[in-house]
Parts: structure tokens; C-alpha cells; sequence
């Protein structure tokens, strides 16, 4: 009987949810075999650290699958069919290079980084991230005073957005290059140069595949930009790549435990990720940091810091973020219109809790973490 491969995807740090999804699917597939319906489900395996819950069914068709699906209330990224090489591809779509693929009792899982890519770059250009960007200055100044950037010194802003990095190491007498792969952004931060009469040079680039030599530059920054990279890993080893031999990497990433991890994750409760996605906040703890910087560097430290932020009330920081801030307001345009409202809600809710209680507005502290290596 063919074989189906199902992938189900759950907010950021909720295994629970995951393991829930598999085994409701197997009750609903018990049941429905009870009812003489030709399906098994073979295998189902969690995959915590990819919040991706994978199920491995056996029945005539896909559609067969699809019912089970709906009966368990559930909602599949892809549902896959085997080949006749053992490779999967997703029904109805044109042949592709297999993502999946079943080696006895052991699954490997290859992610299609170029459409994820694709996706978060169209995420990063929708709404309009410059009236959110100015509230994230604070952190970009800090990462540049705790990483120490000499006069003269090689300076690479990875995912420079509207620049603010790039901005305050070349108000020290540095040699700036800034790359992002936001063409409006890069816009934005050319102009914001050309206002304060700094020479930086802003290029279009992906933070994966720095187009720079090994060595090129003394210190290597990013301020919460390449923890939203699609490759995690191959973004890591860019950073580390571009820079010389006892050069400096200096990351700031907003924490998981933060306003803004829960910002993130009240994204994730509402609408499935895309496949493949990590959590961006993982760059916001040092022992991942660490580990995907890898044997390449030493010396790894952190500090964690808060920045204040203050709106009108509630109700005003979730209106600005649904209307301007990428990953929120693609998000909201993903949902129907009960759909939205019950969103815009969790968000209001968030911002409440943490509400420092100052005066009649709300006062709220967003936590990020500073982490620096030196390339050996």
C-alpha cells in the first residue's frame, strides 16, 4: 500500500502541543480503521528543536489521509508521497528535489532553505519595519560599545536593516559595510548615511551567503538580524567566516523568556510557521550561540539587558505592530476576520502583562541578549 508522509508544526517551545498533534492523528487513525477504512499510521516522531511533528501512513490514497486530518482537527503543512525511490514529494505540486526521505527506522529531515528564505524575506518587506525600527536603537548602540570597534577597523553589519549598527560603528572612525537582503531597508539606512555624512557601503546580500573573502573584516556584527536568517547554522558559520583570526562577532538577539520571545510566540500560536523555521530566539541564549558558532571561536561571553518601551496604552502597541511590524502583520493578513480580532487580543493581553504599571501609559521591558566570540 502507498506511503504518506504528513508534517505538522507547532509554536516555538510547545514539544507538548507536538506530541498532543501525533497522538490525536493516531487515535482518529485507530478509529477510523475501526470503521474499515484502509489506513495505518506507520511511525510518528516528534522533532522538538524543529517544533515538527512527522506521521508515516500507509493507505490508498492521500485524500485518505487528508480525512483522517480533518477528523483529528488538525492541519497539515504537507501531506508527501512516497516514490518509488523511498523520496517523498508533495502531492499536487510539480516534481522536486526529494525533501524527505525514510532509511529503515531512522528519518533524515533536509529543509528547503531557498523557499523559507524566500517567505521571511517577503515577511521583512511587508508592512513597513522602519516605524518599528526606531525603538531597537538602543540595542544596536549597546552592541557596538560592548564589542569595542577601533578607529579604522573592518566592520561588517550583517542584516543591517535600517542600519542602526552599521550607523554607530562608523560614528567611531571604523570602516563599515552593512548588507541586507531588503532592498527598501537598504534604502532607508543609504539615506539615514547620506543625513550624518557617514561613507558606508550598504549592499543587497544574503546573510547566508556573504559575499565577501575569508578574513575580510575585523569585526562582524548583528543587531536582531541574523536570528531571523532561514539557515541558522550556515548563517553562523558566515559570521565566522568573514571574520579574521582574532577578530571580534558580537550578536544582539531578543531572549525566548522576553517581551519579544513572547511576542514571537503569540505569532506562532495563530499561524503555522513555515516549514522548516526555527525559532529566532534561539540566538537569544549563549549556549546556542555557542554551539552554532562552533569550534570556529573562543572566548564565548553574554550579557542580557533590557530595553524600555513606552506607548500610549495596550491597544496602541498592538494597533502600531499589526500595522507595521513584519512577522505581525503578515501574520494578521494569514487569518480570517475572527480570526485577526482573537489575534490583536492575545497581543494586547501580552503587552498588559507587562506592564511595568508607570503613570497611565504603558511601560513595558524588552530583553536581549549580547553575545561575543573571537574568531580563532
Amino acid at each position: 500500500m502507498p506511503e504518506f508522509l504528513v508534517e505538522l508544526y507547532v509554536a516555538h517551545d510547545d514539544h507538548r502541543t507536538a506530541q498532543e498533534h501525533a497522538d490525536r492523528a493516531e487515535r482518529v487513525t485507530a478509529d477510523l480503521t475501526r470503521e474499515g477504512q484502509l489506513l495505518s499510521c506507520v511511525r510518528s516522531i516528534v522533532v522538538p528543536q524543529d517544533e515538527t511533528c512527522f506521521l508515516l501512513y500507509e493507505a490508498p490514497s492521500a485524500d485518505v489521509v487528508a480525512e483522517a486530518m480533518r477528523r483529528a482537527g488538525l492541519q497539515p503543512e504537507h501531506i508527501s508521497a512516497a516514490s518509488s525511490s523511498g523520496a517523498f514529494h508533495t502531492v499536487g505540486a510539480a516534481p522536486a528535489p526529494p525533501l524527505h526521505t525514510m532509511k529503515g527506522t531512522t528519518m533524515t529531515v533536509t529543509t528547503d532553505y531557498t523557499e523559507l528564505r524566500d517567505k521571511q524575506q517577503k515577511v521583512w518587506s511587508s508592512g513597513d519595519y522602519n516605524k518599528i525600527a526606531a525603538i531597537t536603537v538602543p540595542l544596536s548602540e549597546h552592541l557596538v560599545d560592548h564589542v569595542g570597534i577601533e578607529p579604522g577597523a573592518r566592520v561588517l553589519d550583517v542584516a543591517t536593516g535600517t542600519g542602526h549598527a552599521a550607523l554607530a560603528a562608523s560614528r567611531r572612525s571604523a570602516a563599515v559595510v552593512g548588507i541586507d537582503y531588503v532592498p527598501q531597508l537598504l534604502d532607508i539606512a543609504r539615506r539615514r548615511a547620506t543625513a550624518e555624512d557617514l561613507e558606508i557601503d550598504f549592499a543587497q546580500a544574503d546573510a547566508e551567503d556573504l559575499p565577501y573573502d575569508d578574513g575580510a573584516f575585523d569585526v562582524v556584527l548583528s543587531a536582531i538580524g541574523v536570528m531571523f536568517a532561514a539557515d541558522h547554522q550556515r548563517a553562523a558559520r558566515e559570521l565566522t567566516r568573514v571574520c579574521r583570526t582574532g577578530g571580534r562577532i558580537g550578536v544582539v538577539s531578543w531572549t525566548p523568556e522576553g517581551f519579544v520571545g513572547g511576542l514571537l510566540a503569540t505569532v506562532g500560536r495563530h499561524v503555522t510557521p513555515p516549514a522548516g523555521a526555527q525559532p529566532p530566539t534561539r540566538w537569544g541564549t549563549e549556549s546556542v550561540v555557542a554551539e552554532l558558532l562552533g569550534g570556529e571561536v573562543t572566548d564565548v561571553d553574554s550579557v542580557t539587558a533590557n530595553v524600555t518601551q513606552r506607548f500610549a496604552d495596550a491597544d496602541a502597541f498592538a494597533d502600531l505592530f499589526l500595522t507595521y511590524y513584519g512577522p505581525t502583520y503578515a501574520a494578521a493578513g494569514r487569518l480570517s476576520v475572527d480570526g485577526r480580532v482573537a489575534f490583536r487580543e492575545d497581543l494586547v493581553a501580552l503587552a498588559s502583562s507587562y506592564d511595568r504599571g508607570e503613570g497611565t501609559g504603558l511601560v513595558v521591558d524588552w530583553e536581549y541578549r549580547i553575545v561575543t566570540a573571537t574568531r580563532r
